[in-house]
């Protein structure tokens, strides 16, 4: 009988020592709900970086540059102190925003200076972006464009930007109504990636039907953004690397007319001129229509910003913002042919149907060289895109 009582003891201990090592049955546990490890609207995991950046460039959140935001958004480090150069600084040291973690969107931006319009503001980007082309220049390109200035255009209606070469020395040139409609571009166009709106193409037609000519761009009606995604700051980071590459392009073109020796102002003196003296300046633009030169400063122009995108410590630059610009004027023309004589940048360049694979091929022989410098002057591709 007490063999029999041992043996029973000794089974249940067998048994016990074999459920222990069995491998639990239990389902593994769910991960956590609510994180928010990938962009706005991507599948779980499927992105870990933001727009346009190569993978595993960055951990932060959609568009959030890195680091802490201590300046507005878009503005190159250490340029700005208050949200606008038209906003007075808080008395006090400034207290910078926490930096956006990768478990949180951004925080909406209350007073962004692109979705007021300010003007100030973008003509103050416009000068931050020239002085970024020009740092990542060739040095014989770089010395021969070091000072040439940049005027603004604020005649009511004008959407322009142009090189000249006056009796004062070499200019550059763009006007507030450009600047205005490549923010309220971007503004939209941002809207649309964030949201699956369709703002881009309504501001199109807005322009389209209703811009008169030598009067100010006409704006949307009070609602046409809605407040909250307006003021949704992974919106307000979009919409600024968007404007600032849209200048990039403009700037590098007409840029690209100086160092390529197409205004006749090799070692010129830089000129002193004012906004007054833009309609005696058009008459010694580069040419109309010189189409193998608007060309060549397109393939340097795209080069030169692809180049000063690369080394930003914030959101690297790409071509996209030039075919914006170049999409916004085909559909311009698709709606109404007569928008050509509306916009004096159309009259002073080539159609932008012959110009986008002009930016594209461009674009992509800068990165076959795997973004190398030293290759400006770029030459033309053969044959030309046009008879």
């Amino acid at each position: 009988m007490q063999s029999v009582v041992k043996l029973a003891l000794a089974c249940s201990l067998v048994a016990m020592v074999v459920a222990c090592d069995r491998p639990s049955q239990r389902p593994p546990q769910a991960p956590p709900t609510g994180s928010y490890a990938q962009p706005y609207g991507a599948p779980p995991g499927a992105y870990p970086q933001p727009y346009g950046a190569p993978p595993g460039a960055y951990t932060q959140p959609y568009g959030a540059p890195p680091g802490a935001y201590t300046q507005p958004y878009g503005a190159p480090p250490g340029a700005y102190t208050q949200p606008s150069p038209s906003t007075p600084s808080p008395a006090g040291p400034a207290t910078p925003p926490p930096a956006p973690t990768a478990s949180a969107p951004l925080p909406p931006v209350s007073a962004d200076p692109l979705n007021q319009l300010d003007l100030a503001f973008m003509r103050q980007r416009a000068n931050g972006v020239l002085t970024e082309l020009r740092s990542v220049l060739p040095q014989g390109q770089a010395s021969a464009v070091a000072s040439i200035p940049l005027i603004v255009d604020d005649t009511p209606g004008e959407v322009n930007a142009f090189a000249a070469c006056p009796k004062q020395g070499p200019v550059m040139a763009v006007s507030d109504g450009l600047l205005e409609i490549i923010a309220q571009m971007a503004r939209a166009k941002a809207t649309d990636e964030l949201f699956g709106t369709s703002k881009l193409s309504d501001y199109i037609k807005l322009v389209s039907n209703q811009q008169q000519a030598r009067q100010p761009i006409v704006r949307p009606a009070p609602g046409f953004f809605e407040p909250s995604q307006d003021a949704d700051g992974r919106k307000v980071a979009r919409q600024h690397a968007l404007f600032d590459e849209q200048v990039a392009f403009i700037l590098g073109h007409e840029l690209a007319h100086h160092y390529l020796q197409h205004t006749g102002c090799a070692g010129a003196q830089p000129a002193f001129v004012t906004p007054a003296d833009i309609g005696r300046l058009l008459s010694n633009a580069v040419p109309v229509f010189n189409q193998p030169n608007e060309l060549a400063s397109d393939m340097n122009g795209v080069t030169n910003l692809l180049q000063a995108g690369k080394v930003r410590s914030g959101q690297h630059w790409n071509e996209e913002g030039a075919l914006m610009v170049l999409h916004f004027f085909i559909s311009l023309m698709q709606m109404d042919p007569a928008d050509r004589l509306l916009f004096a940048f159309q009259g002073s360049h080539p159609p932008p149907e012959l110009r986008i694979p002009i930016v594209q091929q461009a674009a992509n022989q800068w990165r076959s060289t795997g973004g190398a410098a030293g290759a400006w002057p770029l030459p033309l591709p053969l044959p030309l895109p046009f008879p």
